[in-house]
């Protein structure tokens, strides 16, 4: 009876501790998310909140840093036009003078300034951009901070880093009171005071003749039978037909120059050609350039790139030091690719040795 009495006892002793074990220990399975504490009541986790998802619609301006195939850091134009809906979109994105540019994706390089059609995804702050047809093509990762997005483009040795900024379109007055947007490429907005503000409306006067219409010229002298026409607007040097948004043209109005063999500096008679190029383009300040550099077909092909590289900035730089905006300009090199005279003479490679200017409208 003692040992019996025993039992019972140390039973008595540990069932309230069990039951206090029993009562912190989870009702349920960890993954139903519900836990019962010890007062019986049941807790949940708090519900995270989604991450708001990055705003990328518009259009984007700055550059890229890499290198060129001898090994020079170059630092050259990088914009991008972006349509986003809800956590995707698509877009148009290009990297400037990528002719020359070692480990870039060969699809970048030969897309020019009419860039690369794009696919992008948005998840909170990171964008992920691939090529519309697969990112084996063309693919970059973008960390967005406000207005700025910070990038590298996926797979390339050396690396290719890309820096854009949010274009804020300026707004000024424009004739005829509307609004005017500048121009994404310049930057740069019309110049104030345009347009006069409207007149406040006539005082009251005695009766006389009928009053002119309030946006007119006021009359000294007796009314006309017939309004005065506009005086017509001063005339412009004659431009060539507007193309596509994305297409460059060719146009007499500016000549090419020519380099002699392994050089790119700008010889006396080319530099006069240059300089009535800039005075056509002073004139005609809604036209974009292009400045191709070609090359003879001697040489490697990587030498030959970056020598044409190396001519169509030169004449990027002489057109500029004539007063023309550099935003106005941008370069490509085609190396030996694509030259006017197939034959293996000094006269023909001397053809093939030039920078050619090519037009579009803003």
């Amino acid at each position: 009876m003692r040992r019996v009495g025993f039992v019972l006892m140390v039973i008595a002793l540990v069932a309230p501790g069990c039951g206090l074990w029993m009562a912190d220990t989870p009702a349920g399975p960890p993954e139903s998310g519900v836990f019962v504490g010890s007062h019986g009541a049941s807790m949940r986790p708090p519900a995270r909140r989604p991450r708001p998802v990055a705003d990328i619609s518009g259009k984007w301006s700055g550059s890229w840093r890499g290198y060129d195939v001898m090994g020079v850091v170059r630092n050259e134009d990088a914009t991008a036009d972006l349509r986003q809906q809800g956590s995707r979109g698509t877009g148009r994105f290009v990297l400037h003078t990528t002719g020359v540019a070692a480990g870039m994706p060969i699809e970048v390089r030969n897309a020019g300034l009419t860039g690369v059609p794009v696919q992008f995804d948005v998840s909170g702050s990171r964008v992920v951009m691939r090529h519309e047809l697969g990112s084996r093509l063309f693919a970059a990762d973008f960390e967005v901070e406000g207005d700025r997005m910070l990038g590298r483009v996926r797979g390339a040795e050396p690396e290719v880093r890309i820096v854009l900024t949010r274009v804020r379109p300026s707004v000024a007055a424009a004739p005829g009171g509307s609004v005017a947007t500048a121009p994404p490429e310049s930057g740069a907005a019309a110049a104030p005071g345009s347009v006069a503000p409207e007149p406040p409306p006539p005082p009251s006067s005695p009766p006389g003749p009928t009053l002119e219409p309030a946006d007119s010229e006021p009359s000294t002298t007796e009314p006309p039978i017939a309004a005065a026409p506009a005086s017509p607007p001063e005339p412009t040097p004659a431009e060539p037909a507007r193309p596509g948004p994305n297409e460059f043209t060719g146009s007499a109005a500016v000549k090419p120059i020519y380099f002699d063999f392994n050089k790119y500096a700008i010889r006396p008679g080319d530099a006069r050609i240059l300089e009535a190029n800039a005075e056509w383009l002073r004139k005609s300040a809604a036209m974009l350039v292009l400045i191709e550099g070609h090359c003879d077909e001697r040489g490697t092909i990587e030498y030959n790139l970056a020598l044409g590289e190396r001519r169509a900035r030169a004449a990027r730089d002489y057109l500029i030091s004539n007063g023309i905006a550099a935003e106005r300009i941008s370069i490509v090199s085609f190396g030996a690719e694509r030259p006017v005279c197939t034959e293996a003479t000094e006269e023909c490679w001397s053809k093939n040795r030039r920078a050619v200017f090519l037009l579009r409208p803003r």
